[in-house]
Order: structure tokens, then C-alpha cells, then sequence
């Protein structure tokens, strides 16, 4: 037996031994005479959209572990086992998570979800580029930037659309629970919406304001939704990517000029820069949560709290208390 083969065969051994995971809790349901669906889902804001609609009726699990940031994420052999066991799998899209891809290649039972189904993401990005991107300097040329922002979810309107997916998937699974999928969407659509209407207030009360950032940007579709004015010194949210000079310079230029205070962060970045800015220009950082996931002191929390931390930040520095 070659050594490449013993490799495999301990690998599918571990994996086997080590279904402590999705797969485990699709057995014990079995076992326990229960017949739940058994969710896997990528990402933080699929995992409590599809546990928010699921209630009771699904055991829903998340596949990145606390902390960690999706894009340096690679699922395991271990991981490819367990989410096979499971009923659906639910990611946003090809172009996010782009490890999806050789995950779905060793998937022969479980049906997969893409939560960006039903949104034209090249036309979204074309709009962008047509009105803020020609606007703005940018020098990424990282191999690992995305063709278009797939972060869809920080558009409240947009995350509406992924209950709508995942609520769609779950009916067509469990049609037995189906109308109580549909009214536990119907609540979660309900603060969707009203978490839109208070981001779009604070924005429409603060029309020229402007929003800065120092960390990996997520942003487009959120800046898309509400108009806001922004400058970043990161061009996308690759690891790879640096900032660009220019609008570093830019930025502390502007942050002057308008008396800014705070310039924004992500949780996944250093802060280094924003951090830079903020001491030359005499103000301070905020945390703008991009919601990939949640470290392990933010377990707990669900989207719609994450993301209220994120309007009471902005409307700190659109206030500039």
C-alpha cells in the first residue's frame, strides 16, 4: 500500500471518527426517533437567518469556527463528511466563499443553497463601478480580489432576499412545517425592514455626511443601498490587498477639512491603519462589523444585534459625539 493511500485512508478514518459535528446530530436525531432536518450553513448571517426560520423544526449548525475569517477558512475532509450527512447546505455565493467550490465537489447527497440566488450580483457591481468606483483611486491588484462584492448581506433589502431563499429551501424540505417557516421568516423579514428604515433615517437626516474607512472593505452594497458618501483606504476585503497611499492621504485630508472624528475598522482587520489615521488626524476608530462571523466572546448575538451596534456607530460618527 503506497504511502499517498495510507494517507487517504487515515484522513476518511478521522473524518469518519470525528463526525462530532453536522452529521453526529443528524444520527442522534435518528436515533432519538426525531426526523429534524439537519442545516449546515457556511457563514454567521445564513446560520441565524436559517436558525431564525428553522425554530425547532431543524437542528442548524455553522461550519466556520468561531473567530475565523472566511477568507483564510478551508474545510476539512472532516468537514466534507459531515456536511454530506446533512439535509441542506447553505452558503451565499461561489465568488465569496470561494472554498465552496471544493467542498461542493465531494458532496454527493446533500441539495446546497446559494443564499444569492435570485440576485444579479455582475449587474450590482456595474452599478457601483458606474457610480462610486470611477470616483475613488484604487491599486489592488491581489489575485485573490473578487470579481464582484458578494457581502450581501449588510444590505438589509438584500438579506431579506436570502430568508426568502433559505425559508424557500425549508418548505420544499419539510413541507409538514412549512406555514411555520413561512411566519418565522415573516417576523425576521419584519426586523429586517425596520432595521432598514432606521439606517436609511439616519442617513437621509445626515445628507452630506461622510463615512471613512481604515480596514478591509466590505461595504459597496451597504454604501449602495443608503448613498453614502465613503473613502477607504482598502480598494476590497482581501487579505492580500494594501492600502493605497493616495487615499490614506486623501482620507486624513477630508477627516480635516470636514472635522471628522472617526474613521472605521473591520473585526477581522489589525487596525493598524485605521488606527495611523486616526492618531494624525486627532480622532478615534469604530468598529463597522462585516457579520462574516463571530468570535467566540460574540457567541450569542444575532445578526439584527450586530448589526444595530453597527447604526449606533454610525450614528456616532454621523453626529460626531
Amino acid at each position: 500500500m503506497t504511502p499517498k493511500r495510507i494517507c487517504i485512508l487515515i484522513c476518511a478514518l478521522i473524518a469518519a471518527l470525528a463526525l462530532s459535528g453536522c452529521g453526529a446530530k443528524k444520527d442522534e436525531a435518528a436515533a432519538n426517533g426525531e426526523s429534524r432536518p439537519v442545516i449546515v450553513c457556511s457563514l454567521f448571517p445564513q446560520y441565524d437567518f436559517a436558525s431564525s426560520i428553522a425554530g425547532e423544526y431543524a437542528s442548524v449548525s455553522q461550519l466556520l469556527p468561531p473567530g475565523v475569517d472566511s477568507h483564510d477558512y478551508e474545510p476539512s475532509v472532516g468537514d466534507m463528511v459531515a456536511c454530506d450527512k446533512a439535509d441542506l447546505f447553505i452558503y451565499t455565493d461561489d465568488e465569496l466563499e470561494t472554498w465552496v467550490k471544493a467542498l461542493k465537489g465531494g458532496l454527493t447527497h446533500v441539495r446546497t443553497v446559494r443564499c444569492a440566488e435570485g440576485i444579479d450580483l455582475e449587474a450590482l457591481h456595474e452599478e457601483w463601478e458606474e457610480k462610486y468606483e470611477t470616483a475613488h483611486e484604487h491599486e489592488s491588484e491581489s489575485s485573490h480580489a473578487h470579481k464582484y462584492d458578494a457581502h450581501i448581506w449588510l444590505d438589509p433589502v438584500l438579506a431579506i432576499k436570502m430568508c426568502e431563499n433559505i425559508r424557500d429551501a425549508l418548505t420544499e424540505l419539510d413541507g409538514a412545517h412549512a406555514e411555520a417557516y413561512r411566519e418565522n421568516c415573516a417576523s425576521l423579514v419584519k426586523e429586517l425592514e425596520d432595521l432598514d428604515a432606521r439606517f436609511r433615517a439616519a442617513f437621509e437626516a445626515h445628507p452630506d455626511a461622510a463615512l471613512y474607512f481604515g480596514g478591509k472593505f466590505a461595504y459597496s452594497h451597504f454604501i449602495r443601498r443608503y448613498g453614502a458618501k465613503y473613502y477607504t483606504a482598502y480598494d476590497d476585503c482581501s487579505d492580500e490587498g494594501e492600502p493605497s497611499l493616495g487615499q490614506v492621504v486623501l482620507i486624513k485630508k477630508q477627516m480635516r477639512e470636514n472635522h471628522a472624528k472617526y474613521i472605521f475598522t473591520d473585526e477581522m482587520s489589525s487596525g493598524l491603519v485605521a488606527r495611523e489615521i486616526a492618531r494624525d488626524v486627532g480622532g478615534q476608530t469604530l468598529l463597522f462589523h462585516t457579520c462574516h462571523n463571530l468570535s467566540a466572546d460574540e457567541q450569542g448575538k444575532r445578526f439584527v444585534d450586530v448589526m444595530n451596534e453597527n447604526l449606533d456607530h454610525i450614528l456616532t460618527a454621523l453626529n460626531g459625539e
